[in-house]
């Protein structure tokens, strides 16, 4: 991977590769937490459906226009969702290799 110039919350302009940084990290969650009421399974269907919606959404706008052809990413997030286990942990490893 080539290192690419990053300009944080700082601007200081170290290097850094093009992954997650610490401060990504530290940032709040843009996934609503789910209600903290009792709701039936539908309705917490529904509002986690509403939570994810648009970072799903967000990923298959980059990933197409990044040159991805549109069957292939719903295929790829789907693949992902379905190899998680509980913890949010690829059960069987990184998927790719």
């Amino acid at each position: 991977m080539v290192p690419m110039r990053y300009g944080g919350p700082a601007n200081d302009g170290h290097f850094r590769s093009g992954r997650v940084n610490e401060w990504n990290k530290k940032l709040k969650p843009a996934i609503n937490p789910p209600p903290s009421d009792e709701t039936s399974h539908t309705n917490y269907l529904a509002a986690c459906l509403f939570a994810l919606e648009p970072s799903i959404e967000s990923v298959l706008a980059a990933a197409l226009k990044s040159g991805w052809k549109h069957d292939y990413v719903l295929m790829a997030i789907i693949t992902i969702a379905m190899n998680n286990d509980r913890d949010g942990r690829l059960s069987s490893g990184l998927l790719h290799s």
